[in-house]
């Protein structure tokens, strides 16, 4: 075997844990409490088993599991390369705009015709009922028929004719054209049937109309013919050739107009003649004839040419198409202003209309961006026009590629209707406008805009309809860049991409915003990109994992391929999509857990390091931190995440679509391992057996093996699955004859034969540990005491005695515990476990509440190991309050000390604490410092309580706690008050309120590596030694109100001079005694928003006494004589100072009632509780009797060291039982 197989197989076993000689992670030390905790239920999240099973059948078919389109392990194929070089199936392309003409700049002709009534030069006449019409020419022909040559009335009968055949024209024209709507939507309902028999019917009206048209036109002919000098000659001229117009025999037509326009130059259808030729050489693309007559036409004055506006227009058309833009605009303006100033001309306000709208088209080719507002407000009817107007401009511009006017022209329409709902359409013009004529950089801030204009725009309560067109429109300018800067850095097959990383990137968060925005995207409707590119998520989504592909973002591209494949399992990309995931979340695990993927116990693939960045104390705070927030989770179950559960699906598909090939257990092995690591460790026992029996020639099998037996090891003792323990030894022997059968296997596997040959020693341990399990504490005990005398071979001595000391105490023998922790004192000094012992003895007889013996340990630890901080220690170690911390020792034995009247040694003990520790914890220093105070208060030693908190103040008080120095100036105001310094003292008491007001409540919440618990502590200290500073203020001010005294009335009781004695002395008295009783009782009101039970009710008792002494001075003012003797004015006297009593009276109960009903509530009864009692009795009687009872008194209460329990006291039966057989010089082998 190489040397170095030999070092990697060496670095697995330390990795792993195996300790020499034992299972990875099975046996070793136990916690203190480990033997109860497991004793307990199965901890929160664990997996429940039947009794007897070790891995349960749902896990195995948990990994069993393909899905359902999976083939049968006889079909299954070799796989394609999962390699970083392997590649992903292109189906990108990129969505561009629909290539097509657009609207406007395709508009080379008017929108505007005229109406054939027009034409004619005649009135719109209402339509007659066709049996009228038919009546009319059957009588006019027989009237013409019987009228004889030369008879003036015939060119009159047949005119009437010729028109009334006209009219028939017109009913059958709308006839047939009423037929068009029903057979549209009879095609579009697909009726065949009704769509023949429509368009039956309207060929008969069409047959009907060319009838009639030549009956007509053989009418006015023969008209011309027999009275060539018909006074209406112009007329029937006019109408004959406007009816050849309609045969479209436009020679003919033009012939008669021309006979028409000679003969007659001064008739009124000279104007539509002349019409008659413009519009037809328009019709014939001869732009140029066709200005020339419609000059003609305007020649002629409106008031005598109906056509005029008309003609105006059509010009202005006709110099368009001449590319005479400057001409075309004149036109069209001249064609507004002649609506304006002939609003009663034919079809005025629809030229006018029509104009507005359609001089946008030269005033692109000859106009500014900047001018356009003006000059379209000059011909607009309002602003609103003007301002359509001059979005028609934009959107020319942008149709025809002018980004810049573009740009410009939709500012101006965003700078005018900031709030209107076409802001959001005219934003992604300008963002369109802005990606096709700047920089990048440029572009990416106009799409920035464009999506915050669109969030607020949907939420500003715009119509649906507007909130619709502008996610639309955001949409599609999103999707088209990001396809556009794909495209430009990957490339197509004809021409290589830019390779761009930053192009790259914008493109990718292009695709996060449509994702995450538009999820809706099948939904919605894009006129201006190609039908066949039209986004949807499915689509983009494979783009965008394409993209996170060609960028190498592993941890992002595999659940990109999982979402394509989630949206369309049945779609067009979802076969590559797939096996692209398996390729993504490969490269993701060979790049972020390839380095550590055969060690023992590591952390989630991708799982984020919070301690990150970190330095000094804040990192090894944040770690330790950590590690006790792993350490309560670090055997249960967690839920995968995402990047976890995307590379066990598609480690799946794999594992069920391939049979064959060389990858196989890498992918097996990496399944697992994502169990393993989310401590899932019944599918990951699973897999890893696998491997390690079934794929022996893998460089992963050894691993998988040690990994097999740790996973069962951590179901059997963390789990509580004693059956795991079973598959263990069962599993022994198929591991040693598959990798240990021969001396040339041993040597190959040596450190896997040592593991499986030291799992046959640790079966006791098994058994030991499987009874603590099992709360047979007192037999695992026992049975770690006979691996110390009879099997000394297996090593870790120390280990099985500190574990049946734990199991000793699990069982309530706290004797036995005791003694086998200081024969393991004795017998092992230099193990860290004796280290441990040393502390936990005297937590045993902390827990006996022998104090005494309890201290003496205490002290020793601290004394021989100071620097133990207790960094090593679980949770729940320090959940059971024994973790061995040198500091928290020496404190209980000052405690201790202080408890048992011990001062001398409390001193010395707190000194040494001073001394060890005053530079690294300031903060416990002082603490035990300050409880050395407790010592002269009890003596009464006022003297020394004032020096020993003024000598703490000053060494501690910069780095004290908050309560600690509020109670210190109590303390001392309370001194100097007991020794009647009383003006000195009322500084202390202020000192005390100020570091109060200093926030000291935000400062103790605030305070790092405090729990809770003690903050609530401190802070409920803090207020009580606060409210007390309060009340002995407010005594000052009590004291000031009890020293007003009443004044003397002095002479005779005569009513005048009681009168001016009552007017000056007692009103005096009066007001300056009822301000000092406000002002004392505003400071005992102080003592309220604290909330201390204690202080209020002595508050309340104070305030109460006050309004009551107040109450009984005004009852006992004098009375006069001459009102003393007269009975009736005796009464109002007395009443009138009840009526001021009373009041005060009520004050006072509500103060004692306020107090009395605290006290009650709290259970809290002291001297101010009684005298609230009794101030009430004496007020009524009646509602408040005095109390039969008598009530015990808080008056000194002692904290409690330790936490009361029922103790095991040891008989000589188990004295007897006891194994004495403890090898006192066992040492380890």
């Amino acid at each position: 075997m190489s040397s170095m197989r030999r070092n990697r197989l060496a670095l697995l076993v330390v990795a792993s844990g195996l300790l020499a000689g034992g299972i990875p992670l099975a046996v070793g030390a136990q916690g203190e409490g480990e033997a109860a905790s497991t004793a307990s239920a199965v901890p929160e999240g664990i997996p429940s088993a039947p009794r007897g099973v070790c891995i349960r059948p749902d896990a195995r078919q948990n990994v069993e599991r393909c899905p359902d389109n999976a083939p049968p392990p006889s079909k299954r194929a070799g796989s394609r390369p999962t390699g970083v070089d392997s590649q992903v199936a292109s189906h990108f392309r990129e969505t561009k705009r629909r290539e097509e003409e657009s609207k406007s700049g395709g508009m080379t002709g008017p929108s505007i015709e005229i109406d054939a009534a027009t034409r004619r030069n005649r009135d719109r006449i209402e339509a007659r009922a066709l049996n009228l019409l038919q009546r009319e020419v059957t009588v006019l022909e027989r009237l013409v028929g019987r009228t004889r040559a030369g008879d003036p009335r015939g060119a009159d009968y047949l005119l009437r004719l010729a028109e009334t055949q006209f009219e028939l024209q017109q009913y059958y024209n709308t006839q047939a054209r009423s037929m068009d709507q029903p057979i549209f939507e009879a095609r579009q309902s697909k009726n065949a049937s009704q769509v023949r028999q429509l368009q039956q019917r309207q060929r008969q009206m069409e047959e009907q109309l060319q009838n009639f048209r030549q009956e007509a036109i053989r009418t006015y002919a023969r008209l011309v013919r027999d009275y060539p000098n018909y006074r209406n000659m112009d007329q029937v001229l006019f109408s004959l050739a406007f009816g050849l117009e309609e045969m479209r025999q436009f020679q003919r037509a033009r012939q008669v107009y021309h006979r028409l326009i000679k003969g007659f130059p001064q008739s009124r259808f000279i104007p539509h003649a002349y019409l008659s030729f413009a519009e037809y050489y328009f019709g014939e693309g001869d732009m140029r004839a066709a200005q020339q007559f419609y000059s003609k036409v305007t020649e002629i004055p409106a008031d005598r040419n109906p056509v005029y506006g008309y003609a105006l227009y059509k010009q202005a058309w006709a110099l368009y198409n001449l590319e005479d833009f400057r001409g075309a605009l004149t036109q069209f303006v001249r064609t507004v202003e002649f609506a304006q100033q002939n609003p009663d001309a034919r079809d005025a306000a629809n030229l006018a209309r029509q104009s507005r709208r359609e001089l946008v088209l030269p005033y692109s080719r000859v106009g500014t961006p900047r001018r356009a507002l003006e000059f379209f407000r000059r011909y607009a009817t309002d602003d609103d026009q003007a301002l359509e107007m001059l979005e028609s401009l934009a959107e020319l511009y942008y149709d025809t590629g002018n980004w810049p006017e573009t740009i410009e022209v939709y500012h101006r329409l965003m700078a005018e209707r900031t709030e209107g709902p076409r802001l959001c359409y005219w934003q992604s013009r300008v963002t369109n406008a802005v990606i096709s004529s700047r920089p990048k950089d440029e572009q990416v801030t106009e799409v920035r805009r464009l999506v915050d204009v669109q969030e607020n725009f949907a939420s500003a309560g715009h119509p649906a309809e507007a909130v619709t067109e502008c996610k639309q429109a955001t949409a599609a300018v999103l999707v088209e860049l990001a396809t556009a800067w794909h495209r430009e850095a990957i490339g197509t097959d004809d021409q290589p991409g830019t390779n761009d990383v930053a192009t790259m990137r914008g493109a990718a968060a292009l695709y996060r915003v449509v994702l995450d925005r538009f999820p809706n995207m099948d939904e919605m409707q894009f006129p201006d990109i190609d039908r066949r590119d039209w986004p949807t998520e499915y689509r983009v989504s494979y783009f965008f994992a394409e993209l996170l592909w060609r960028m190498e973002d592993w941890a992002t591209c595999g659940p990109a391929f999982d979402r394509v494949v989630e949206l369309n399992p049945q779609g067009e990309f979802t076969q590559d999509a797939a096996y692209a995931a398996v390729l993504c979340y490969n490269n993701l695990y060979q790049q972020q857990y390839q380095g550590r993927e055969r060690e023992v116990r590591g952390g989630a693939v991708g799982d984020d390091n919070p301690c990150e960045g970190m330095r000094g104390r804040r990192l090894r705070r944040c770690e330790a931190e950590q590690a006790e927030r792993n350490e309560a989770t670090r055997y249960v179950p967690r839920e995968l995440n995402e990047t976890e559960n995307g590379m066990l699906n598609a480690f799946n598909r794999f594992v069920c679509f391939v049979n064959d090939s060389d990858e196989l257990p890498q992918i097996k092995y990496r399944r697992a391992r994502i169990y393993y690591e989310s401590n899932q460790y019944e599918e990951a026992a699973v897999i890893f057996r696998d491997i390690a029996l079934n794929h022996q020639d893998s460089d992963l099998s050894e691993y998988a093996a040690n990994l097999y037996l740790d996973s069962l090891n951590i179901m059997g003792t963390q789990w509580q699955r004693t059956s795991c323990i079973g598959e263990i030894r069962e599993n022994i022997e198929p591991l040693a004859g598959a990798y240990c059968a021969n001396s040339g296997q041993r040597d190959e596997h040596a450190d896997l034969c040592q593991v499986l040959d030291q799992l046959r020693c640790d079966t006791l341990r098994l058994q030991a540990e499987a009874a603590t399990r099992e709360e047979r504490f007192r037999d695992a005990a026992q049975t770690y005491v006979t691996i110390a005398r009879e099997h000394r071979e297996c090593g870790r001595l120390d280990e099985v005695l500190y574990n049946a000391s734990i199991n000793y105490e699990a069982a309530r023998l706290l004797g036995r515990a005791i003694r086998v922790r200081t024969v393991l004192i004795r017998n092992f000094p230099e193990s860290q476990l004796a280290r441990r012992a040393i502390f936990l003895v005297g937590a045993n007889y902390h827990a006996l509440a022998i104090y005494n013996q309890a201290a003496e340990w205490y002290e020793r630890f601290a004394r021989e190991y100071p620097g133990e901080d207790g960094s090593d220690c679980t949770d729940e170690q320090r959940e059971a309050g024994t973790c061995a911390i040198a500091h928290e020792a020496l404190q209980n034995a000052v405690f201790f000390r202080l408890g048992l009247g011990q001062e001398e040694q409390a001193v010395d003990d707190a000194e040494l604490f001073e001394r060890n520790y005053r530079q690294r914890m300031p903060r416990e220093t002082s603490q035990v410092m300050f409880s050395l105070g407790s010592i002269y208060e009890r003596q009464d030693n006022w003297q020394r309580v004032f020096q020993h908190y003024r000598g703490w103040l000053r060494s501690y008080g910069r780095r004290a706690l908050p309560h600690e120095v509020i109670r210190a100036n109590v303390q001392m105001g309370r001194s100097q008050w007991e020794l009647e310094q009383r003006d000195d003292a009322k500084r202390y008491f202020e000192s005390a309120v100020r570091e109060w007001t200093r926030n000291a409540g935000e400062r103790i919440a605030g305070l790092d590596d405090v729990s809770d618990e003690d903050k609530q502590l401190y802070l409920a200290r803090a207020k009580d030694a606060t409210s007390e500073a309060l009340f002995y203020l407010a005594e000052y001010e009590y004291a000031a109100f009890r020293l007003i005294r009443f004044p003397r009335f002095r002479g005779g009781r005569s009513l005048q001079r009681v009168q001016r004695w009552a007017e000056r002395d007692f009103a005096e008295w009066l007001n300056e005694k009822r301000e000092a009783l406000v002002q004392a009782e505003a400071a005992y009101n102080r003592i309220a928003e604290l909330e201390i039970p204690e202080w209020q009710i002595a508050a309340a008792a104070r305030v109460g006494e006050m309004y009551r002494s107040f109450m009984d001075q005004i009852r006992g003012a004098p009375i006069p004589e001459e009102i003393e003797n007269d009975d009736e004015l005796y009464g109002i006297y007395v009443d009138a100072l009840e009526g001021a009593a009373r009041p005060l009276n009520a004050q006072a109960m509500d103060k004692f009632e306020f107090c009395l009903t605290t006290a009650t509530r709290v259970r809290w009864f002291n001297e101010f509780s009684q005298q609230c009692e009794q101030e009430l009795n004496q007020l009524d009687r009646a509602r408040y009797p005095m109390a039969a009872e008598l009530r015990g008194e808080a008056n000194y209460i002692q904290r409690q060291v330790a936490r009361p329990g029922a103790v095991r006291l040891q008989t000589e039966e188990d004295a007897e039982d006891e194994d004495s057989s403890i090898p006192d010089g066992a040492t380890e082998n």
